[in-house]
């Protein structure tokens, strides 16, 4: 097995232990780590990228009505979704306050405030 097999291995082996809101978080604050390090345009188009299609599927999730959570809840979160796609598809967007929001997110998954 290679190397990057057994990589990937004991990454789904050690993820399948953690709490999915944990995992969440991670995805939330990497994005957030992106745009905060993205020094050049290609950097930035990437955490850009990246950071547009998080909310997009976050956006997705919470307009399921099938989404357990409470419809007042989803409507929060689709409302920050929105306005967090609008900010990242400006001409000039401001990278820490899209960092900043979904630091936040993720602090609220793992229960911090």
């Amino acid at each position: 097995m290679s190397s990057s097999a057994r990589m990937v291995k004991a990454y789904g082996n050690a993820s399948a232990l953690r709490d999915l809101r944990d995992q969440d978080a991670d995805v939330f604050r990497h994005f957030s780590a992106l745009l905060r390090s993205a020094t050049d345009d290609l950097s930035r188009t990437r955490a850009l990228a990246g950071t547009k299609t998080l909310w997009r599927t976050v956006l997705a999730a919470n307009l399921d009505p099938l989404n357990p959570l409470p419809a007042p809840l989803r409507a929060q979160i689709v409302s920050v979704a929105n306005a967090v796609i609008r900010m990242a598809e400006q001409d000039n967007p401001n990278l820490a306050t899209i960092a900043e929001i979904g630091d936040n997110f993720a602090n609220g998954l793992n229960g911090r405030s």
